[in-house]
């Protein structure tokens, strides 16, 4: 029987006294989150790990900050540095991205046929995503490749849980619009 590793509230408490090997913890529990928030931003894998080792020095700064309590959301705390760290960046040079240089690859596709299809869909889906605005991007990408709640996604970007769903059902109509009009068409 694997031993569980302690909640995230008693990790912080043991980094915020200096153990190294907790805030280890927490970096390989949340790392491909964070590795996740900016990857879907910058579609360049090299750019994602900068950004993501970013991340984590300005959260080892500022483990001060928090409250070591069982209903800390650590994740959220976070993915809000992630998110602030990519508005100062976004602010400084707003670089774009050529769509067909994006990677494509879906590691876990069993045939050739099913992983051109799949990448295809995927490339759909991402440029989809790519032409929203920018909020209701972020909402997407909290909600589906983080798996955020929308009251989690409220708190991180400051704004009222309605709005948060009334962003997602946009973006989803937008990205289903958008698709529709280049030929692709869901059934869900």
């Amino acid at each position: 029987m694997m031993a569980q590793t302690p909640p995230d509230h008693e990790l912080l408490a043991r980094a915020q006294r200096g153990d190294a090997n907790a805030f280890g913890m927490l970096y390989d529990r949340y790392v491909d989150d964070v590795y996740r928030f900016f990857y879907y931003r910058t579609f360049n894998r090299q750019e994602a790990e900068d950004l993501t080792e970013t991340t984590f020095l300005r959260t080892w700064e500022r483990l001060g900050r928090l409250r070591a309590e069982p209903d800390l959301n650590f994740r959220a705390w976070l993915l809000r540095i992630a998110r602030n760290l990519w508005i100062d960046r976004h602010r400084q040079s707003r670089e774009t991205v050529a769509l067909d240089a994006l990677p494509l690859q879906d590691p876990r596709v069993p045939s050739p046929e099913q992983a051109a299809q799949q990448a295809e869909f995927r490339e759909w889906l991402l440029q989809a995503l790519a032409h929203l605005p920018e909020r209701m991007r972020d909402v997407v990408v909290y909600r589906f490749f983080h798996g955020l709640k929308p009251a989690e996604i409220a708190a991180l970007m400051g704004i009222e849980e309605n709005h948060v769903r009334v962003l997602q059902h946009r973006a989803l109509k937008r990205m289903r619009h958008w698709l529709e009009a280049h030929g692709i068409h869901l059934i869900l």
